[in-house]
């Protein structure tokens, strides 16, 4: 990727357009099941737990992945499943990596595959750590963020 923001790719040349990148990508939606403007409104409500299977499927991890990097416990789990409803703390757990999961698709140029494993792959900034483990706090998903920006226009140290 050049600093412009162009990827090279054999002889043709790619633009990067995050408008259009992020336009494209449905995952937000999918997850909270509304457009982007009610966000907030549904993080609050708790979102159906069934939001879950939609971001262990985008992200391309099975259950455990997914306890292991949202915090939830196997048993809290199960009383979310008979409630039907996260709770909204839970809920912005699994926003967060949704959002993360839309940013690395966007950067990949709308490859699942690419982003799937951007975010799965050990990153020596992160202390070995995979891009997922370390968006586990809100500081972390934060610097996954910045190392994407960094990315996305060029500036790598």
């Amino acid at each position: 990727m050049t600093a412009s923001g162009r990827v090279e790719s054999g002889s043709s040349k790619l633009q990067f357009n995050p408008a259009k990148s992020l336009k494209k990508s449905k995952l937000i939606a999918r997850v909270i099941g509304v457009d982007r403007v009610k966000v907030q409104t549904s993080l609050l409500e708790g979102l159906s737990v069934k939001a879950i299977a939609d971001i262990e499927k985008a992200l391309g991890i099975d259950q455990k992945t997914f306890l292991l990097i949202s915090g939830m416990s196997k048993a809290t789990l199960s009383r979310r499943k008979e409630a039907g409803r996260l709770t909204p703390d839970e809920s912005s757990k699994v926003y967060r990596f949704a959002q993360l999961y839309d940013l690395v698709k966007a950067m990949m140029l709308d490859d699942d595959e690419k982003a799937r494993d951007w975010l799965q792959t050990p990153e020596p900034l992160f202390g070995g750590k995979t891009p997922l483990e370390y968006a586990r706090t809100e500081f972390g998903a934060k610097e996954v963020e910045d190392l994407i920006g960094r990315i996305r226009h060029g500036v790598f140290s």
